[in-house]
């Protein structure tokens, strides 16, 4: 464990980054305050949330360039930026009048200044700092997400309570000016040569090469394996986490078990991320990978049947939570293994980019699939295959690695 004692306030800063980028603000505050905004200006709730689309659509075409800049310039440069420019963009919601396009304008540009604050480079940071340790360090960073809403949801109710939702706007703005910011400052930063040395010696003495890089990461095969393989895993992850509780309830779950079920999600979504750093850690990486993914592909296919039991609906909801944690532990693992830190942040932002686009169809088409036919059913086994096809293809990159402690 050398490498946590050297690099344990990267992991802390990379986390709470993770918990409170603006990304994660939106996501988990919006259940809250869209009711607030219908009710102030009449609008729809289908028209409040045409702005998650739009901030995805701007991700998607950004997250390339924040990951050329994140190289070019700096992790923590970049990172330092950004979150000053989240805080402002979050803060102005607090002035949103009655024309809705302020508001879409406002998710525009507050996704653009998130951009260079989400997981990409968090976990760029954490890559040069771990080796060895490098899965679970990678793991930690990420509970920053389930962390986030679970602070973010509550804080947010008792804001609106107190503040209304305008002043909520404003405090939720100041939080990573005031929680992350001066962390960053003080903590997040390149390790020196030396310390690049110190987290590059194995237990038993030995110096770990260092990963040489690959010179046109884009011609590599093993890019395309990784990014064809985020598309449907995106799609899936976004379609369940939107539509569970009706899935579940067209399985016949009551809403006792429905309760169950979200608490039994997010428990696994720890557990998958804990557990596959280790793993990820300890053998191929790229077999690990293929065999995690593989829960959520399980999952789907028990989620199609119809009149679930009590224990075969929390199974697949644990399968699901765990494949859910997994999937940013294994994609920044495989990125740092195979290309090396110098195209990282790149690379990272291009499939980032790919996966937020399965990500924008897969509650969409869930939604439709069910409006259309009553049952989840015929989108749930088509993604099962989808999500089958990504595990296989992160399988085949088992020959060109090997687990850091062997």
């Amino acid at each position: 464990m050398n490498e946590f004692k050297l690099g344990w306030k990267i992991v802390l800063v990379a986390m709470l980054g993770v918990a409170f980028n603006g990304s994660n603000i939106l996501l988990y505050t919006i259940g809250a305050l869209a009711p607030q905004l219908s009710q102030e200006f009449g609008w729809s709730h289908g028209s409040i949330q045409l702005g998650s689309l739009f901030s995805i659509g701007t991700v998607v075409l950004a997250l390339p360039l924040a990951g050329y800049l994140s190289d070019k310039y700096g992790v923590r440069r970049l990172t330092l930026f950004s979150i000053i420019l989240t805080s402002l963009c979050i803060a102005l919601h607090a002035f949103l009048s009655q024309n809705i396009v302020f508001y879409y304008m406002l998710a525009v540009l507050t996704a653009l200044a998130f951009v260079g604050s989400l997981p990409l480079t968090w976990t760029k940071m954490v890559t040069s700092w771990f080796d060895r340790r490098l899965g679970l360090a990678l793991g930690l960073t990420l509970l920053g997400t389930g962390l986030g809403g679970a602070i973010l949801k509550p804080t947010t109710a008792g804001l609106i309570a107190e503040l209304g939702w305008r002043g909520a706007y404003v405090v939720l703005g100041i939080i990573p000016l005031v929680v992350v910011f001066p962390l960053v400052i003080a903590w997040f930063k390149e390790p020196t040569s030396r310390i690049v040395k110190a987290v590059r010696v194995d237990e038993d003495g030995t110096v770990v090469a260092p990963h040489v890089p690959v010179k046109k990461p884009f011609k590599d095969w093993r890019f395309w394996a990784i990014a064809i393989a985020y598309i449907p895993i995106g799609f899936a992850v976004a379609g369940l986490i939107t539509n569970m509780e009706v899935i579940l309830a067209s399985g016949g779950a009551d809403a006792a078990l429905v309760v169950t079920a979200g608490t039994t999600f997010g428990v696994s979504v720890v557990i998958g991320r804990i557990i596959g750093g280790y793993m990820l850690d300890k053998y191929n990486p790229g077999i690990v990978g293929s065999t995690l993914i593989m829960s959520l592909s399980i999952a789907f296919i028990l989620l199609s049947q119809p009149d679930l039991s009590v224990s075969i609906t929390l199974l697949a909801i644990a399968l699901a939570g765990f494949g859910t944690g997994v999937e940013f532990d294994v994609l920044s693992y495989l990125i740092h293994r195979i290309f090396g830190s110098e195209h990282y942040a790149k690379i990272f932002g291009s499939i980032m980019a790919l996966l937020y686009i399965g990500s924008a169809f897969g509650p969409v088409l869930f939604g439709s699939t069910y409006d259309k036919y009553g049952s989840f059913g015929p989108v749930l086994i088509p993604v099962a295959v989808g999500v089958f096809i990504a595990s296989v293809l992160i399988g085949t990159l088992s020959g060109s690695l090997r687990a850091s402690s062997s």
